[in-house]
């Protein structure tokens, strides 16, 4: 299964059960493409729609700088049994602080091992100190999760060890390209907007796994559930975003694959981000990384990257169901 990305100015159009691109005029079969990502004004004709809504294919709408709007879909195979123990275990502290814990302790091994492997990438002549600084004080933090007095001296751990590691993944990055901390919001220079547009694919894929096996994506554990956010979303991305987003953004500009030219220049508001024909170039890498394998460790197989979102949120519906009691999250080996 593969991602279908369309640009600005491109179209679909359908007949029997194969999609045509334009101005390409690619040709894909219906069966072979899992979701749609449109980017830009795009124009789908009704035949292309109705087969996606058909073959239960979500079709995604992003601005042209990969700013979410929204999602086509069929209505969800929502479970009331899973609602009912999402709601429940929502009101259990218990429940969602142990849930928050393995969580953040994943987020932060996860970065952790990134900086490890980067570092391990670099010349001899590297000055490591801030990394291995780095790496020993996210070591301190995860040693420190379990006696966090509340969720927010949880989540206040995890603030604190984002900024550490994004200060110190900075400096593993070669090139032209220069990286100094997270701006969202817009992002503000080159390695910001691929890490923005990644997070933001990642999170969809996730999305579309939720509601797949019948889970509201609303009820959280880490992230407080509120109107017009999907804290389950964002709970269960978390162990993902060095293992997939970073490493992908890292190996991509390490590599030189892009240049200053495919980038805009700041908008009104700094934003910074890419160019349509690297767009193509980005998304072409994120759907080869999707489809890379590594071993599963809990089920013991190696399977694609995009299987391993969907057997994590299983994982959570079995944690929901009390067929395990803790969840069990990708925990990324050194």
């Amino acid at each position: 299964m593969s991602l279908l990305s369309l640009i600005f100015n491109e179209g679909l159009t359908s007949f029997s059960s194969t999609i045509l691109s334009k101005p390409l005029d690619k040709r894909f079969t219906a069966l072979t493409c899992h979701q749609w990502v449109l980017f830009g004004c795009c124009n789908v004709s009704h035949g292309a729609v109705s087969m996606a809504l058909r073959r239960r294919i979500p079709i995604m709408y992003l601005s042209q700088k990969g700013r979410y709007f929204g999602r086509l879909q069929v209505e969800g195979d929502a479970k009331v049994e899973y609602l009912m123990l999402q709601v429940e275990r929502c009101q259990n502290p218990e429940f969602t602080r142990t849930q928050a814990e393995v969580i953040v302790t994943a987020k932060i091994h996860n970065s952790r091992i990134l900086l490890m492997r980067l570092n391990r990438r670099k010349s001899p002549d590297f000055d490591d100190n801030l990394v291995k600084e780095a790496i020993k004080t996210l070591d301190i933090l995860m040693d420190k999760l379990p006696f966090a007095e509340s969720m927010d001296a949880l989540r206040g751990y995890e603030g604190k060890a984002a900024t550490v590691y994004f200060q110190a993944l900075g400096t593993l990055f070669s090139g032209a390209f220069k990286f100094e901390k997270r701006t969202k919001r817009p992002p503000t220079d080159p390695v910001n907007s691929l890490l923005s547009l990644g997070y933001t694919l990642l999170s969809q894929n996730v999305f579309s796994f939720i509601q797949a096996v019948g889970l509201h994506s609303h009820f959280g554990n880490l992230h407080v559930p509120r109107d017009n956010h999907p804290a389950l979303v964002s709970d269960l991305m978390e162990e993902f975003r060095a293992q997939l987003v970073d490493s992908l953004v890292a190996y991509l500009i390490n590599s030189n694959i892009f240049t200053a030219d495919d980038f805009t220049l700041p908008d009104e508001r700094s934003g910074v981000y890419l160019q349509p024909h690297a767009l193509k170039k980005f998304l072409k890498h994120w759907e080869e990384k999707l489809q890379s394998e590594l071993t599963h460790p809990n089920t013991g197989y190696k399977v694609s990257f995009r299987r391993c979102l969907e057997l994590q949120v299983r994982e959570y519906v079995a944690c929901l169901t009390g067929e395990v009691k803790i969840y069990r999250p990708m925990i990324w080996k050194p």
